[in-house]
């Protein structure tokens, strides 16, 4: 099928199937669809709303023309790359990354530079002094040497390479942007903690993660607007373990942390945000900062296998800043991934 009957078919309000959609982006990796036909698609799709299945189809024909790592390391590997598009804080995915990394979990930390916030997982990570550009191979070393790698979006996913810049240009987040760019790891972790901008989509993307083979995740939005496990208020969980789904909502109060305000934990600069994240580790920063690490770090240690609940995952997050571990496991990623800049 061509790019015009594929275009045909979603402006007729028809759904496409998994071998059209498997066309239309093979086409785009392989440049044979222009930068106006991506975007006249994107623009298309968006006003006709795509369902869950084309949503899947996607996501895996993504995954499917990305570039590839897999690492070889036992018990699998873990994402807390979110949506983004959020009530803006610091860049508390990213430090939960490093925490649980520290606990055992291997990391496969997905991102790229923010495109709604001031600092995204890349640019904080730049910031702490972190190589960003590892190629696939390196990427893989360093997972399997200190547990935990940032895998680049750009780098990995030449679709998507070609997709944001249309989206950006035309002022519109599709769901390249707000559903598939955080599912679709170039590792396959097939564990997650994803945070989620909107309520309603908290289904959906449960739903493709299912269908993309994810076995252990939380899929969370805090109530109050956040694509995080919220200090404000009350978060709202999808769980996925075992093959179901199970919901519920928690607040802070119920481990034993204080709620916040927005301003409490507030993005700035990605230097800001990474002195923020430093200071924590360091233990000279305490309060709603370090809670927030805390309570996330909790539900992904949870996802992990690291903590039977919340409850313990509080307890363990806080002794991993405590005693050190999570600082000592940015200084391991710090160093491995500059040694490649040699």
């Amino acid at each position: 099928m061509t790019y015009k009957e594929i275009l045909y078919k979603v402006t007729n309000n028809q759904k496409l199937n998994k071998d059209e959609v498997n066309t239309l982006i093979k086409s785009i990796n392989n440049n044979q669809v222009s930068d106006v036909q991506i975007a006249g698609f994107q623009v298309a799709l968006l006003m006709k709303g795509a369902s869950q299945e084309e949503i899947a189809y996607i996501a895996s024909a993504m995954r499917d023309n990305c570039v590839p790592l897999r690492p070889k390391v036992k018990g699998g590997l873990m994402d807390t790359c979110g949506t983004g598009g959020g009530l803006s804080t610091f860049n508390i995915s990213t430090a939960t990354a490093i925490v649980s990394a520290s606990a055992g979990i291997n990391i496969a930390k997905h991102g790229s530079r923010s495109l709604a916030s001031l600092s995204g997982s890349a640019d904080v990570l730049e910031a702490l002094d972190v190589n960003i550009n590892l190629t696939p191979s390196q990427a893989e070393e360093t997972i399997e040497k200190i547990g935990i790698a940032f895998l680049y979006a750009p780098l990995f996913h030449p679709v998507m390479c070609k997709v944001l810049p249309a989206e950006s240009d035309l002022g519109i987040k599709t769901i390249f942007y707000t559903i598939i760019g955080p599912l679709i790891n170039p590792a396959f972790a097939t564990k997650h903690l994803l945070g989620i901008y909107k309520p309603e989509l908290l289904d959906t993307v449960t739903y493709v993660a299912q269908e993309l083979g994810y076995t252990d995740a939380m899929f969370i939005h805090g109530l109050d607007g956040l694509d995080e496990i919220s200090l404000l208020g009350k978060t709202r969980i999808n769980r996925l373990q075992n093959g179901k789904v199970t919901t519920f909502e928690i607040t802070p109060e119920d481990f034993g942390l204080k709620s916040c305000t927005l301003d409490d934990i507030k993005s700035d600069t990605p230097k800001y945000n990474a002195e923020i994240i430093k200071k924590v580790f360091e233990g000279k920063l305490k309060g709603a900062n370090k809670d927030a690490i805390v309570l996330n770090t909790a539900g992904a240690l949870v996802v992990g296998g690291k903590a039977k609940d919340f409850g313990q995952g509080v307890k363990l997050a806080t002794e991993l800043i405590e005693s050190g571990k999570a600082l000592k496991k940015l200084d391991e990623l710090r160093k491995a991934s500059n040694a490649y800049l040699k």
